[in-house]
């Protein structure tokens, strides 16, 4: 039997029309195929967080990957053994959620391990947030120190953003140094600055054809080709040598770049923007600071007063976990390294002479370096990658193993 060709033309319409109504369906029913078949604009806006009155901001619980209070966790829980506060080093930023700290060391010690960590949340970040852990009833709370920008983290949200205001130094000299340096130039400008890096080259922009951007919003069976050909130019970049994408970066950002390459190890350094957040000698650093060891206690503290134990996890920079690789580093490099020194020297002295539990992530980094394995990623990504997360997760197993209250 022969098809004319008017059959077949509604032959395929209708093929095409119920193809429509079934990934329309499937769409319907999934939220994550509904996100896949979604035009990039409607992916690109979802926010990866929403404002928040005391924080500032909150990750954003319609971000994928996030549970329905917003934070990395598979689902909420109604209670957890184990806490994670902390910042992007400890969210798990640049890898996949599972192979953040938290959720690798869950296995490693058979509890339950909640992360309320996010990007940009220091020590006072977590102790704004400390009810919502405790209301969880753990029985150990990790607290997550990055030596990268906790400090600048706790200086400006007591600062520029008005939070808990008390733990405001009281010494009136420091004060007067804090207004002259913001007046000089506001640290949220610099840090801000440096911390944005510039693109290699500029995307083509292409203006929408009518029928093509109805397509692109309207149409599941577009957004099917559309991830479909997503998904190949995603495959193909795998391929692609990543460190060469890393060296053109650096050289479009020179000035904020630094590219370290010993012939066994590959990375690229952002000392200066490091620097800005750690340098002792300007006052909102050594403000930052001294907010940051009154948030840790106050922390602690509270801890006692319910039995929950409380560990401090000290997180070096990339900088600091390479420093005795590189023979010859740039001055700020050193600058920054130097600083990182006095900083963690006041750091374990305060903690020490406080009685808080604390564990040095700084060795079990570096030894992955003398193993062979390099524990950040040879962009400017300043984050661990899966390796250097397994070797936290690992230390932090074995010391609460081989130490008990």
């Amino acid at each position: 039997m022969k098809f004319s060709k008017k059959q077949a033309i509604l032959t395929v319409l209708l093929v095409i029309v119920s193809l429509e109504v079934v990934l329309n369906l499937f769409a319907l029913m999934s939220p994550r195929v509904d996100r896949l078949l979604a035009p990039p604009s409607a992916v690109s806006s979802i926010s990866h967080s929403v404002p928040d009155e005391r924080l500032r901001h909150r990750p954003n619980p319609a971000f994928p990957g996030h549970d329905s209070i917003g934070f990395r966790n598979p689902k909420v829980l109604a209670r957890a053994d184990v806490i994670a506060l902390g910042d992007s080093q400890t969210y798990g930023t640049g890898v996949d959620p599972e192979q953040a700290w938290p959720k690798q060391l869950e296995p490693m010690i058979a509890q339950t391990v909640y992360s309320m960590a996010y990007g940009g949340y220091g020590p006072v970040h977590s102790l704004i947030l400390w009810d919502e852990a405790i209301a969880l009833e753990p029985k150990i709370i990790i607290k997550a120190f990055y030596a990268g920008n906790d400090l600048f983290d706790a200086f400006s949200i007591v600062y520029n953003h008005g939070q808990l205001v008390e733990l405001k130094s009281s010494d009136p000299q420091l004060q007067e140094s804090i207004c002259e340096a913001e007046e000089s130039e506001p640290i949220a400008e610099r840090v801000s600055r440096m911390f944005k890096m510039r693109a290699t080259s500029k995307p083509a922009t292409r203006t929408a054809f009518f029928p093509r951007a109805f397509l692109s919003q309207r149409s599941k069976i577009y957004g099917l080709l559309r991830r479909t050909r997503y998904e190949f130019n995603r495959i193909l970049t795998v391929f692609q040598d990543p460190w060469e994408r890393a060296t053109a970066l650096a050289e479009v950002n020179s000035e904020y770049s630094q590219v370290f390459n010993n012939g066994k190890f590959r990375t690229v350094f952002k000392s200066e923007y490091r620097f800005s957040a750690l340098n002792l000698k300007d006052p909102r650093i050594t403000e930052g600071y001294k907010i940051a060891l009154r948030a840790i206690q106050r922390m602690n503290e509270s801890a006692a007063d319910r039995n929950i134990r409380f560990i401090v996890v000290l997180i070096p920079t990339k900088e600091f976990v390479f420093q005795e690789l590189w023979s010859n580093p740039s001055p700020t490099y050193r600058n920054l390294t130097e600083n990182e020194v006095v900083f963690w020297k006041i750091k374990k002295t305060f903690l020490e002479r406080n009685g808080i539990e604390y564990v040095d992530a700084l060795p079990a980094l570096q030894e992955q370096l003398v193993l062979g394995v390099q524990p950040y990623q040879v962009s400017h990504n300043g984050h661990p990658n899966e390796h250097g997360h397994r070797a936290i997760a690992n230390l932090i197993a074995a010391y609460l193993k081989n130490r008990t209250n």
